[in-house]
């Protein structure tokens, strides 16, 4: 529904009690507004590190589980992807959204490479989904300044690496991903 600006001018006219009951019930819907209002107005971003900081610690405990397939590999990535974008969602953090996703690819990566290559004949859609996730990045990291690729390359350099040589190579290349970041 789109609001009209009569619409906009009547809810303005309220007394202030009715528009904090209204509000109040209207924040009980929707969850993700009051997470994003919790972390504003009463957290006032301070705890912007700390939040962060939860999302890699979940990331390392999920990367610790055996894999019984690369489906449920790509299950629990996709998981873990949602946490980051709600991460997002509540806190505008876009670099954090970026070091997260480094820090998800590469641990997957370093804990389960073996189990991803001895799988590589059923592992299409997790090979396609990292490489996809691998765009993404680079597409957010070429919006930096690029003082700030120095903290990024080596994590970068060695997801692009995996997957150009072991993990995806057919995808990547199809993907156009390039070898080595900045390139």
């Amino acid at each position: 529904m789109q609001l009209t600006s009569e619409f906009k001018e009547a809810i303005s006219q309220l007394p202030h009690k009715e528009k904090d009951k209204l509000l109040f019930r209207l924040l009980k819907k929707d969850p993700d507004l009051c997470q994003r209002l919790q972390f504003e107005l009463v957290e006032q971003g301070e705890t912007l590190r700390e939040r962060r900081e939860d999302v890699a610690a979940q990331i390392e405990r999920q990367v610790k589980y055996e894999a019984y397939s690369p489906g449920y590999l790509m299950m629990d990535m996709r998981s873990l992807s949602g946490d980051i974008t709600r991460h997002v969602k509540y806190t505008k953090d876009k670099e954090g959204e970026i070091q997260l996703t480094l820090l998800l690819l590469r641990r997957y990566l370093e804990e389960h490479l073996n189990f991803i290559v001895a799988y590589l004949y059923r592992a299409d859609t997790l090979q396609e989904y990292m490489v996809k996730r691998m765009q993404v990045v680079l597409q957010k990291l070429n919006k930096l300044h690029e003082d700030l690729y120095v903290e990024y390359e080596a994590d970068v350099n060695y997801i692009l690496q995996q997957l150009h040589q072991k993990v995806a190579p057919v995808q990547a290349h199809k993907a156009k991903l390039p070898r080595e970041w900045p390139s």
